[in-house]
């Protein structure tokens, strides 16, 4: 059994529970996979990543085999608005969906996601441009999130976390990363010096016991853009991230990787 989030934002829970830990969150546009099911709650894995947790069964958007293999080698275009808003067909509501949500084109003004349909306003062109500048881009879509609150388990600019960060911004240009700072990091090739980082470049971060706990991504010389109590940029050396407002450093660097060449 398949499904895929017609609704701007689904919590994923470690448990099925409310209650339990918020360990991501399903945007608008992600295909996911149901592993397990109780009368109130599904087990689910994202087809994007492979990231486990518990969703309300009540907001599971069915899509059979066929639908989601069609779904899934559909051209996308990721939404670069802060918001972006969609009109339910079924129930003729219009709301909005967050910036990193994914779309399929439209045919004739209407997404369809399963069972869904959705009107969209959105120009034709602007699902279908290219970006030119791969690092550029990226910058420009990651800046969008400064001042977001963090938010465990958060992907959204209401709330985010530092590796869903890392993992929203690379999906606007197409590439695909885990969800969890410790999976990030097997991902690209090491830098070997601070001073030879480039834009786009993502830092890991280690606690006092050797574990990858936190990441960030290069956004000028000597400078971070990641989430730590709200998306901020600081500075970055050798050493790890120096906060100016605090006075300090609050991160130890452990290792920095390339994923554009």
């Amino acid at each position: 059994m398949y499904g895929v989030a017609n609704l701007s934002v689904i919590s994923m829970r470690a448990e099925p529970s409310h209650r339990a830990e918020l360990v991501s969150q399903l945007l608008f546009g992600d295909a996911y996979q149901v592993l397990e099911q109780n009368p109130d709650w599904l087990q689910i894995e994202t087809c994007d990543c492979n990231y486990v947790g518990w969703i309300d069964r009540r907001l599971h958007n069915p899509l059979s085999t066929e639908e989601l293999q069609a779904y899934l080698a559909a051209p996308k275009y990721v939404v670069r608005d802060i918001l972006f808003f969609v009109e339910s067909m079924g129930v003729h509501a219009r709301f909005p969906i967050f910036i990193g949500s994914s779309l399929p084109l439209p045919q004739n003004g209407i997404v369809t996601l399963g069972n869904s349909s959705f009107k969209v306003d959105f120009p034709k062109d602007n699902f279908t441009e290219e970006p030119s500048d791969l690092r550029a881009c990226l910058l420009q879509f990651a800046t969008t999130y400064l001042q977001s609150p963090y938010l465990w388990g958060g992907r959204t600019p209401a709330g985010i976390d530092c590796s869903g960060f890392a993992q929203i911004v690379y999906k606007s240009i197409g590439i695909s990363l885990p969800r969890d700072a410790s999976q990030q990091v097997a991902c690209g090739t090491t830098v070997d010096f601070v001073e030879e980082t480039e834009v786009g470049d993502l830092a890991f971060f280690e606690n006092e016991n050797g574990n990858i706990t936190h990441v960030g991504m290069v956004c000028a010389p000597g400078q971070i853009l990641h989430a730590s109590a709200k998306v901020r940029i600081d500075l970055l050396d050798t050493t790890g991230i120096f906060s100016q407002e605090e006075g300090r450093y609050t991160h130890r660097l452990r290792i920095i990787k390339r994923l554009i060449n």
